[in-house]
């Protein structure tokens, strides 16, 4: 089986479960060697690496909160320093609730991994377009424009390296229960899909744009 990102080190931010665990698992089908963070849980966090090993690539997790801003600093550095370079980012945003936490979040990993982040590598964000996750509203909320932007400019600013950016939004995201929340498993299913094309050799011409993935119940808000 073709697997195009063998030898890539992918990091995926929070994957001990949910979206995270479902994307770091991803990129180990596609050959990646993984790497995830997590806050406190390293029974969750040992699961999941298992699971990427038994895939045939390395694995490592690390307990560091990159719910917090400092957090993700420390685990870009961490990875430089014991493996040398980074070709794929994720940062798994689905956890955060407002839209300004979600940017400032999200411009604090790009601008981390910005210097260090390898010719041709790949970053890319997963994050809510509804402000609250459990509440229905209009699928196209002008408040993500801010958050859209720097996708845009970011990618802009990486092009000469050839390092794509590039968001995968859903409007109805909960990292705790995800087939109960898209209340359609084939959903998690196109958004993974996404992430592995994203990721792939496939998307080299493919940045500064944030893909929207829909939930039934969004075509019925009012």
């Amino acid at each position: 089986m073709n697997k195009p990102l063998t030898g890539k080190i992918a990091i995926v931010t929070d994957g001990h479960y949910g979206m995270g665990a479902l994307s770091a698992q991803t990129l180990a089908d596609q050959g990646a060697d993984v790497i995830i963070s997590h806050p406190a849980n390293a029974w969750n966090a040992a699961g999941i690496v298992t699971g990427l090993e038994a895939r045939g690539v390395n694995a490592r997790a690390y307990a560091i909160n990159c719910d917090r801003i400092s957090g993700i600093k420390a685990l870009i550095s961490r990875v430089i320093e014991d493996f040398g370079q980074v070709d794929i980012l994720v940062i798994n945003n689905v956890s955060f609730v407002l839209q300004d936490d979600e940017r400032l979040y999200s411009k604090t990993a790009i601008e981390a991994i910005s210097p260090v982040i390898r010719d041709g590598g790949r970053i890319i964000t997963i994050g809510n377009s509804t402000a609250h996750p459990r509440t229905v509203k209009a699928y196209n909320n002008n408040t993500h424009s801010p958050l859209n932007d720097l996708i845009t400019n970011s990618a802009k600013s990486l092009y000469s390296k050839h390092v794509t950016v590039n968001r995968l939004q859903s409007n109805f995201l909960d990292r705790s229960n995800l087939t109960a929340s898209f209340g359609n498993a084939s959903l998690v299913g196109d958004i993974t899909s996404g992430l592995s094309f994203l990721a792939g050799p496939d998307a080299d011409f493919i940045t500064g744009t944030t893909f929207n993935f829909d939930h039934h119940v969004a075509r019925h808000a009012a």
